[in-house]
């Protein structure tokens, strides 16, 4: 038989099967030997092990005869220790997730809460899980003899760094949104939900939200705390694309004041311009602490 040369052609992974089934096809053929069947045990080419392709050694003949598929097999043999050690090494662990996410996320916070999250992510590096970029690898690959599948070793890093990222995600959530995300499996999935839930643009969403700064009320809390959940419900109908006004804001702040601040709540109304927010909560905070 003609020596052939060997020459290696790239593959993605979603086409690795449809590979498999041309080699075997080939194989089948009445022009095939049993000598040119047998698989090489070596590679082909150098392959880095970076590499997300398959490579396919399609040999060349050099005196004539036919070109025959020769071996598939995979750029991701068994890890050594020194690579297994270099994952563990590029793990981020998130350890101190709660000190810098302050802010507990519910129903109208969204905005707050992703404000804090989102540069955290970022400034790690891991934002990729979250929003997608950095996709999920097939969880399998060919061995390196191209005769069975074996763990990819590139799908349990980004595993376990996404349960890391998912864990811290869970633990900034207060309990009245958490039951959003009890079925999530991803850091990404629990990222969308959550925009979804309670960033969107629909009707419901926006009436949720009128109807909570129309029946806020003070109760037990501080001005500062009404103002801020106040505050919170106004910036999420901004977002959402359907703002109220200053006049309706003071109207619904001053709704849902304690009686003992009816007296300030009427000099307030009789100005001929509707207080700002900053200039709102000065008086309020001046009139709680005189009282």
């Amino acid at each position: 038989m003609a020596k052939v040369q060997a020459r290696p052609l790239y593959y993605s992974q979603l086409g690795i099967k449809a590979l498999n089934k041309l080699k075997h096809f080939l194989f089948s053929l009445p022009w095939t030997s049993q000598t040119s069947r047998k698989l090489p045990t070596s590679s082909a080419a150098a392959i880095p092990a970076s590499s997300n392709a398959y490579v396919l050694s399609w040999p060349q003949p050099t005196n004539g005869g036919h070109a025959l598929l020769n071996q598939i097999h995979s750029p991701l043999p068994q890890p050594s220790s020194a690579a297994t050690t270099d994952f563990a090494a590029s793990i981020v662990s998130l350890p101190h997730t709660h000190q810098v996410i302050s802010l507990k996320l519910t129903n109208i916070n969204y905005l707050y809460w992703r404000m804090q999250m989102k540069p955290y992510l970022l400034g790690q590096g891991i934002f990729g899980f979250v929003d997608g970029s950095n996709y999920c690898p097939s969880p399998h690959v060919f061995a390196a003899d191209g005769t069975y599948l074996q763990v990819n070793p590139f799908f349990l890093h980004w595993k376990h760094q996404d349960q890391l990222i998912l864990s811290a995600l869970i633990s900034s959530l207060s309990m009245e949104v958490l039951h959003l995300v009890v079925d999530c499996q991803t850091s990404s999935s629990v990222w969308h939900t959550l925009e979804q839930a309670l960033a969107s643009k629909s009707n419901s969403r926006i009436m949720q939200l009128y109807g909570s700064i129309q029946d806020l009320r003070q109760g037990d809390e501080s001005v500062t705390q009404f103002m801020q959940k106040a505050k919170a419900l106004f910036d999420e109908l901004v977002a959402a694309g359907q703002p109220i006004s200053l006049e309706d804001f003071n109207f619904y702040m001053f709704r849902g004041l304690r009686e003992e601040f009816k007296d300030l709540v009427t000099s307030l109304v009789t100005k001929a311009e509707p207080l700002l927010y900053a200039d709102l909560h000065s008086h309020l905070l001046t009139h709680e602490f005189l009282h």
